[in-house]
């Protein structure tokens, strides 16, 4: 693969992990308040394996991807810029494993409004740093571009 094709699949899969990461925070949590407890367990999983799909599989792909990037991208790609990039995916998946999953595991069983209202508040984690993750990866294609 061309140097421009790792940044335009770098670039792309970033930019689409982060549009899934920003749907969820801000379209999908918001509305579970007004569903109700009796058909929340059904919504709730319907939009989880949905959001398995056009999310969590991409942002296991991206994953993947940088694991990759490590041993075969080529030299426009800054190594120390993409451990960062790297360590703030790692910031997000710590972020959905210890803090996000837990939470949404005991809202499926017992919707609150307290649980929902902690399941956003801690997302900002993730949603921050998948926005920087994006951000240090629209930096590494402008560096690269530039050269």
């Amino acid at each position: 693969m061309s140097d421009i094709g790792w940044l335009f699949v770098y670039g792309l899969l970033s930019s689409y992990c982060l549009a899934g990461c920003l749907s969820e925070h801000f379209a999908i949590m918001p509305g579970w308040r007004y569903v109700g407890a009796g058909e929340f367990h059904e919504v709730h999983v319907a939009q989880g394996n949905g959001l398995g799909f056009v999310y969590v599989i991409p942002k296991i792909a991206l994953t993947v991807f940088i694991g990759a990037l490590f041993f075969i991208a080529p030299s426009t790609i800054p190594r120390e810029l993409l451990w960062v990039s790297a360590g703030l995916l790692a910031v997000s998946w710590v972020s959905s494993f210890v803090l996000q999953f837990p939470i949404q595991t005991r809202i499926r069983d017992h919707k609150t409004t307290a649980l929902i209202e902690r399941l956003y508040r801690t997302d900002w984690i993730r949603v921050a740093a998948m926005a920087g993750h994006n951000g240090v990866v629209w930096f590494v294609i402008h560096r690269a571009l530039a050269q």
